[in-house]
């Protein structure tokens, strides 16, 4: 008996010691909503709740600086008014700003984004736009650029309004398309910074960064070096709202914590960002450098298809996707789509098709196929075609030729619009699966 129970505590060992697969780690996340996103390429890598709409709080004022660097210089000076100062809540986040006192654009960033000062706020918000209201839409407009449609915003703080709301999927949208902005940057690698005096008092200011995962200082045992950008967020009918990027490596990873609670929402963002660098990994699947196909480029005379040249075809982006890790680039599959019959007149740049790469029969990263080098044959190369006539110099420029030339065009336009596609599929990259005429 006691031999028979060693084995089976064997067994029970080997298989604690058998790697899970990455869908078998999912967190737990304590907070009503999350979202865990790619920040280069969009790809969802974990959600709960994420389209449904939550009121953001303080969250809202990455679009607000993003805004305002978009149309002030960080030298110019703003004068905060009676309502920039006294429309706020009482008791809400703050420095002290009074009427008629003067900041630069560039401390009153800082006072924004690591202090959380909603005055702050609707300073910049009407330095930019004459009025809170105007700048609101001004935001809303910019989220919907961005492609956040479920989202509203009403003023440049996120102090509670009904009509204020948005979802984590939208603020993780938002979040992506600015999260790169140089300024932006710079001002999130500020933990602390000091306003020396203003047009109103000489006394310094002191701004402390107040997402505990980018402050060494606020929170040593939270501090993260990975983190870099993020945004705190709180009201009463909010909850603790929270927004971080964290970047290791070539993967960029957005978190969205929407509806959270006070004690567990960090907890959420480092177990979502440690999910995501332990179970993804990033591709790089082509460049505009790299030569995806070669086709022909062809002219036509007396009814005959002539190759005249070839052309080398490359996306026209960079392309990479995120991937379970253990994921590699030859487990992918190709789906390319070229224009049939390249014809003279085609210039480099020109787009001519598309190409999707696929995991699992889904999609994770596509490009436009455009024209990135044109290579002239010495001699023509004729086709099969009836009357196949004797091949002429292409290029030599006399009234014959001439003529000819325009009837091409002419017959060009007419064939352009019933000029199909031909479908290329790739199964396991290099390998050629099907093709449809």
């Amino acid at each position: 008996m006691i031999k028979y129970i060693k084995i089976l505590l064997a067994l029970v060992l080997c298989l604690d010691c058998i790697p899970v697969s990455a869908s078998s780690k999912l967190p737990t996340i304590q907070a009503e909503a999350a979202i865990l996103m790619d920040a280069k390429t969009g790809t969802i890598l974990y959600e709960k709740n994420a389209y449904e709409t939550y009121y953001p709080a303080s969250i809202t004022k990455l679009l607000t600086a993003y805004l305002a660097i978009e149309h002030l210089n960080p030298n110019d000076i703003i004068t905060f008014s009676a309502n920039a100062v006294y429309s706020i809540e009482a008791g809400s986040t703050h420095i002290a700003m009074d009427e008629g006192e003067q900041l630069l654009v560039d401390q009153a960033l800082h006072a924004l984004l690591l202090n959380s000062a909603n005055e702050v706020a609707n300073g910049l918000a009407e330095a930019v736009s004459g009025t809170t209201a105007n700048f609101a839409d001004l935001m809303t407009s910019k989220a919907y650029e961005f492609g956040a449609t479920s989202t509203n915003f009403v003023n440049p703080h996120g102090l509670h309004n009904n009509n204020h709301y948005t979802t984590p999927y939208d603020m993780a949208l938002i979040t992506k398309a600015i999260y790169q902005t140089p300024y932006l940057l710079e001002i999130m690698a500020t933990p602390t910074y000091q306003i020396h005096s203003t047009n109103q008092t000489h006394e310094t200011i002191y701004l402390s960064q107040n997402h505990s995962l980018m402050n060494p200082i606020r929170d040593s045992s939270r501090y993260r070096k990975d983190v870099i950008l993020g945004k705190t967020g709180y009201t009463s009918q909010a909850g603790n709202t929270l927004v971080t990027v964290g970047k290791q490596g070539e993967i960029d990873l957005i978190v969205v914590i929407m509806k959270g609670n006070i004690n567990t929402y960090y907890n959420d963002t480092t177990a979502l960002l440690d999910y995501g660098f332990s179970s993804f990994s990033s591709l790089n699947l082509s460049s505009p450098d790299d030569v995806i196909t070669v086709a022909p480029i062809y002219s036509i005379k007396s009814g005959q298809l002539f190759e005249i040249a070839s052309c080398n075809i490359s996306t026209t982006d960079t392309v990479t996707a995120i991937i379970s890790a253990g994921v590699y680039k030859n487990d992918l599959d190709i789906i390319m789509s070229i224009d049939d019959n390249l014809t003279l007149g085609s210039k480099v740049g020109d787009i001519v098709g598309t190409i999707s790469y696929l995991y699992d029969n889904k999609t994770i990263a596509s490009s436009e196929l455009a024209i990135s080098e044109i290579n002239f044959l010495s001699a023509a190369k004729s086709y099969d075609f009836p009357n196949n006539d004797k091949v002429f110099p292409m290029l030599q420029f006399n009234t014959p030729i001439m003529v000819l030339g325009c009837s091409c065009i002419i017959f060009l336009t007419v064939i352009h619009k019933k000029r199909k596609r031909r479908h290329i599929y790739i199964s396991r990259i290099g390998s050629l699966k099907r093709k449809k005429y």
